[in-house]
């Protein structure tokens, strides 16, 4: 049986409240102002402080590197959580919906089913183990043109998100995948991740044999610890940035990156990192690390679905947490329910920076918002501060543009007059969250 894949699983990563129109852009935030924009005001007296006992961490990672390979081990989607039925039920659901290009123009339908005939899929063949040569979208249909649901949001007016519905995520250099089936035109590559499934362009992927895979999977690990680290091949020439939490084999005080080899199978090469580019997988879970990494993702732009090599918030949390071994899943829903919670969804808004200051854990702890997820970093002057990649703040009739990764406390736009009513983050939190389980006694 033979299926076909629709536009929509881009739905399922994390948004915050991007749908309507933004106010007039240069709005100042009182909370950017207030709050340091630098992690490092927020150390703790012991900076150096384990927040998880390595030991402890070391068996997160153990996971961590299971769920990484997970697609070379399986020949369905099970460790996804999914299956194709439920993938295609989704797509078929919205593909009645007509989109908008760029320019504002519809989408025509003949062109929607030349885009369908292009992307059939037969799920009853085994996939085919592979790697990720390069940085990479993964796209919901086999198509690198944006898509938009509305012509408002393919304008992008007032300052609202260009949200593009055909970007699902993206992948990173030397992630292991499942190869599912090529495009019609031969051009793209359905692939899965530990995480997410779509399509890639075939050029960024190849697959890999039982000698590559166990040159990856059986040796210990790097993890790139400077954002956006440049990688360049043996003559200095740029090949791509790297992004903070992509996970490596180590060789040495090299890494081992794939390539495509002459005979279009992936092979290995050698890069050796400058010092403090790259450590040990996973480092040490203490507040000092944990502020070099926020540091170097502060003020990132946001990037729905890794748009333009950017983060959203859910890409954000995940990267953070990968440097010390911890797997998160990719969007902010399920991240919330990751390792241990305590629901906030029957307790009074002013009752709930109480329950923070008293039970959520600096660096270690997820805060959850329909759409949206936080890391918790303590109290600055008495109040919970959060760090977060978000677009903005709604108001009435509008939507106050931030764009990029900030410190912010949980009352974001309190100064607003035009805002709605219970429109502060604060109203709208329903889960603190600990990926870690262990480091703290939770309890709901």
């Amino acid at each position: 049986m033979r299926y076909k894949i629709f536009i929509g699983w881009a739905a399922l990563l994390c948004v915050i409240s991007v749908a309507s129109p933004a106010s007039p852009a240069g709005r100042k935030f009182a909370d950017l102002e207030r709050f340091p924009q630098s992690a490092s005001a927020y150390l703790p007296i012991s900076p150096d402080a384990p927040i998880s006992d390595y030991v402890n961490q070391v068996v997160y990672a153990e996971e961590y590197l299971r769920n990484h390979f997970a697609p070379w081990q399986n020949e369905d989607l099970s460790y996804l959580d999914l299956t194709f039925e439920k993938i295609f039920a989704f797509h078929n659901s919205i593909y009645k919906k007509q989109y908008y290009t760029a320019d504002g123009a519809p989408f025509a339908k003949k062109s929607m089913e030349a885009l369908k005939a292009n992307a059939v899929v037969d799920p009853t063949s085994p996939p085919r183990p592979g790697v990720v040569l390069s940085n990479v979208d993964v796209r919901v249909l086999p198509m690198a043109r944006s898509l938009y649901e509305s012509k408002a949001a393919a304008a992008g007016s007032g300052g609202r998100l260009k949200l593009d519905v055909l970007q699902n995520s993206t992948l990173k250099p030397g992630e292991p995948v499942a190869l599912y089936s090529s495009s019609g035109d031969s051009n793209w590559l359905f692939i899965a991740s530990g995480v997410v499934v779509g399509w890639v362009r075939a050029s960024a992927v190849s697959m890999v044999d039982q000698d590559f895979m166990d040159a990856y999977r059986y040796t210990t690990h790097a993890v790139i610890t400077k954002d956006n680290m440049r990688v360049t091949d043996d003559l200095g020439k740029f090949l791509y940035n790297m992004k903070l939490g992509t996970v490596l084999p180590r060789d040495g005080d090299g890494i081992l990156l794939p390539e495509r080899g002459k005979d279009g199978m992936a092979s290995m090469w050698r890069f050796i990192p400058q010092e403090g580019d790259a450590a040990e997988f996973p480092i040490p879970f203490t507040p000092r690390n944990a502020v070099f990494a926020i540091d170097q993702m502060m003020g990132e732009p946001y990037g729905w679905g890794g748009a333009l090599g950017f983060r959203d918030c859910s890409a954000m949390t995940r990267d953070y947490f990968t440097l010390f071994g911890i797997w998160l899943p990719r969007n902010s829903g399920d991240q919330s329910i990751t390792g241990a919670r305590i629901s906030l969804k029957n307790t009074a808004s002013e009752e709930r920076g109480g329950i923070m200051a008293s039970r959520a854990i600096p660096f270690a702890t997820l805060i959850h918002m329909p759409g949206h997820i936080m890391l918790y970093l303590g109290l600055y002057d008495g109040e919970p501060v959060v760090f977060h990649n978000t677009w903005g703040v709604g108001t009435n009739g509008g939507r106050a543009v931030i764009g990029r990764a900030v410190v912010t406390s949980l009352k974001l736009g309190a100064e607003i007059q035009d805002k709605p009513a219970n429109s502060l983050l604060m109203d709208r939190i329903d889960t603190l969250s600990y990926p870690m389980a262990d480091i703290g006694n939770i309890s709901n």
